[in-house]
């Protein structure tokens, strides 16, 4: 059984949109560390028609964007890239969260607060999470801390974007030996930072050794 832990944070991504339309909803759906050194946050922001149109005029001024694009438009739920300034890169913890072996589940929120589900190792990563989050001045609160089973997680215990990175290192031959492919090419075809990538490979290659070469039988 995995720990689930659900908790807020006071993040300065989109914050004064969101103040100023906080009955748009929004979701997050990836979280880009790209190459250009310009963090990306791909969401679904879902409102009534007039607060969907204030909540995308505002874009180009808050100061936590520094570009933005519409993808898709279906009527009540808009999905956005968004670049990130520096004031926005503050509140991106998704590679601290990676480091500590912590998966973000579920990104969510409006107003003020969004809210965070993560899929935790054990308690002491989340108070490491957590002292992150304090040194970035981003304001943690601890909802709930429970046992569940990660969904997410396929059949041999990695998630799909684990799974991606695996096969496109396998296929590129970076397990072979010698290697085909270096960490910084595999990095740049997925279009993310090497610490990110490495983190991604490692904790990939760990479960899928957990739920293959381990047995609850006792020896």
């Amino acid at each position: 059984m995995s720990l689930i832990a659900e908790f807020e944070l006071t993040n300065p991504i989109l914050l004064d949109t969101r103040r100023a339309v906080p009955d748009v909803a929004v979701q997050v759906e990836d979280e880009q560390l790209s190459l250009d050194d310009l963090p990306k946050l791909v969401f679904w922001a879902s409102g009534d028609a007039d607060d969907l149109e204030q909540f995308e005029r505002l874009l180009p001024s808050d100061p936590t964007i520094e570009a933005y694009e519409r993808l898709a438009d279906l009527g009540g739920r808009r999905l956005y890239r968004i670049s990130l300034t520096e004031a926005g890169r503050v509140g991106m913890t998704y590679a601290n969260a990676v480091e500590l072996d912590i998966t973000f589940l579920k990104i969510w929120g409006s107003g003020e607060t969004l809210r965070y589900r993560a899929q935790i190792p054990s308690r002491e990563a989340l108070f490491a999470y957590r002292d992150v989050c304090r040194e970035r001045n981003l304001s943690f609160r601890l909802v709930s801390l429970f046992q569940g089973e990660f969904s997410e997680a396929d059949e041999f215990g990695v998630t799909a974007r684990q799974r991606e990175v695996l096969l496109h290192a396998l296929e590129e031959g970076y397990f072979d030996v010698p290697r085909q492919t270096t960490l910084e090419e595999l990095a740049d075809d997925l279009d993310v930072s090497d610490q990110a990538l490495s983190a991604i490979l490692r904790r990939g290659q760990a479960n899928l050794l957990r739920h293959t070469l381990t047995t609850d039988t006792a020896t």
